[in-house]
Order: C-alpha cells, then sequence, then structure tokens
C-alpha cells in the first residue's frame, strides 16, 4: 500500500515539475519575442528617422541649385527639378525610378511649398510625396520646416514638425511618426554645397512601430547631422543619442540608439533591458 501511495506521489510531483518546466519554456519564448520585437522596432525607427533626414538633405540641395540657376535643373540624386513660381511648388521628380549618387534608388516625386521666394532660408517649407520609393522603402505623410529664426547665438533654427510621416520598408513593415524636433544650424548656413551643412537636433517625436505599439523617441543627447557624410552615403547622424520611451506594453524598460562618437559610418549602438550591440544598417 504504502509503495502504490509513493509511485502516487512520485507521479504527481513528475508532472508538477513537467509544467513548471513548460510554463518555463513558454515564458523564455514569450520573453525572446518581447526582446526581437524591441530590437526590430528601435532600428527600424533609426532607419526611419535616417530617410527623414535625407529628404531634407535632397530638399536643400535641389533648392539651392533652383536658386543658383533659376531654372530646371537636375540634381546629384539624379532627379529633374522644377519650379511652379505662380503657386510656390518646387517639384523634385524621380520618374519611374533612376539610381543617384551611393547607388540609392529613387522614384515618384517631392514637393516643396514655400511661403515666399526660392531660397529664402526664413521661409516655412511644407514638404509632400506622390509614390516616392528611395531603395524599395515607401514614404508619405508630410514634412513641415516651421517658425525659422536666428536664435540666442545668432545661429538660424526651425521646427521640423512631422504629420503622419510613414516609412513602409519592403516586407511590409512600417513606422509612423507625428510630433516635432527643433533643427539649428551649426554651419554652412547661406553656402551652395549642403555637405558642408551641420545640424544639431533636439526634442522628441511620437512613434508607431509595425505591431501598432506606440512608443516616444527622445533626444536625450542632442545629435549632430553632418551632412559631409550624408554626401559620402553615410548616416548623417554621427552623434548624439535617443531614447525610447513609453512603449506600450513594455514602458518601464529602458532602450537606446547611439549614434556614436563623430565618425562617419553606418553604425549604431543599440541597448535595451537585456544587452548592448552594434548594428551597420544599409540603408
Amino acid at each position: 500500500m504504502k509503495t502504490n501511495l509513493l509511485k502516487s506521489m512520485h507521479a504527481v510531483l513528475f508532472m508538477a515539475a513537467m509544467f513548471l518546466v513548460s510554463c518555463d519554456n513558454n515564458n523564455n519564448n514569450d520573453l525572446q519575442g518581447t526582446e526581437t520585437e524591441e530590437e526590430q522596432t528601435l532600428e527600424s525607427a533609426s532607419i526611419s528617422e535616417d530617410e527623414t533626414d535625407d529628404v531634407l538633405g535632397i530638399t536643400y540641395q535641389s533648392e539651392t541649385k533652383l536658386a543658383s540657376t533659376g531654372g530646371r535643373v537636375r540634381t546629384t540624386s539624379c532627379a529633374l527639378v522644377t519650379n511652379d513660381k505662380k503657386n510656390n511648388v518646387i517639384t523634385i521628380d524621380f520618374g519611374d525610378g533612376c539610381v543617384g549618387s551611393h547607388g540609392r534608388e529613387r522614384s515618384g516625386k517631392i514637393f516643396i511649398a514655400y511661403s515666399h521666394e526660392i531660397g529664402d532660408s526664413l521661409a516655412n517649407r511644407i514638404i509632400t510625396f506622390e509614390n516616392y520609393f528611395v531603395n524599395n522603402k515607401s514614404i508619405t505623410g508630410t514634412i513641415e520646416l516651421r517658425d525659422v529664426s536666428v536664435n540666442e547665438v545668432g545661429n538660424l533654427q526651425s521646427v521640423k514638425r512631422l504629420i503622419d510621416l510613414t516609412i513602409t520598408f519592403p516586407n511590409g513593415d512600417r513606422t509612423v511618426f507625428n510630433g516635432d524636433r527643433t533643427r539649428e544650424w551649426l554651419s554652412g548656413d547661406g553656402d551652395d554645397d549642403p555637405s558642408n551643412n551641420v545640424y544639431k537636433i533636439t526634442g522628441s517625436v511620437e512613434g508607431i512601430s509595425n505591431t501598432g505599439r506606440s512608443f516616444t523617441h527622445v533626444i536625450v543627447e542632442p545629435i549632430i547631422a553632418d551632412w559631409s557624410c550624408a554626401a559620402h552615403g553615410n548616416f548623417a547622424r554621427i552623434s548624439g543619442v535617443v531614447e525610447m520611451t513609453k512603449l506600450k506594453g513594455y514602458s518601464a524598460r529602458k532602450r537606446t540608439v547611439d549614434y556614436g562618437d563623430g565618425e562617419c559610418d553606418n553604425v549604431i549602438t543599440i541597448t535595451t533591458f537585456k544587452r548592448t550591440y552594434v548594428v551597420t544598417i544599409d540603408h
């Protein structure tokens, strides 16, 4: 009788242990899925922000060339640029697709609506898109440059406003941004060569990841964007730290993207609650 009772107790304990192991494995799988999702969100958001920088670089280059020639021009990014003076709209047309500098393929159109004369550095600008793609990434929504002014140290600065700015990747993943950031022009103001431009970027924007989770992208150490780096096919952002906060479902965890110490490259360092790792991004 005792033997049978002991056997029954062993069977119960064995089943309980197997249940706990199964639960633990499920929890580990859930945790791994969470880590992967957070890391993918950080990487996608960083690439998406780089694309907004790229758009502003193209628009500056196009407007500068138009201002100096007064007519239709073709830029180094292989676009045909025209100016509708009646409606104050610049069109940057990449057609059905062309490969510009550093092998980036673009197609579709970018529109710049400006409030005063072309080339006026104090004018507001509203940037929109029509079937615009960069290396098969779709960009839609609106970028506004507003409240252009001279700050207390004598530098031009403006508010960069993102309105439903959406970057959709070839696999269908996408990131959506809304919100304002301040861009301070550190050098290159008035220069005809866009590669001489250096900006300091501060502020935060709200985002939505591919899985529908909302988050906030907060610049905790000012970002320096150097267009001499972008001119050679690298990230314009060479230093600064962005922290992703308020990620829906995992809001208490700290996660950051570090753009480096001033080197021209495509390298970012990502830190999550679990690990720190380096990513080289082909953008």
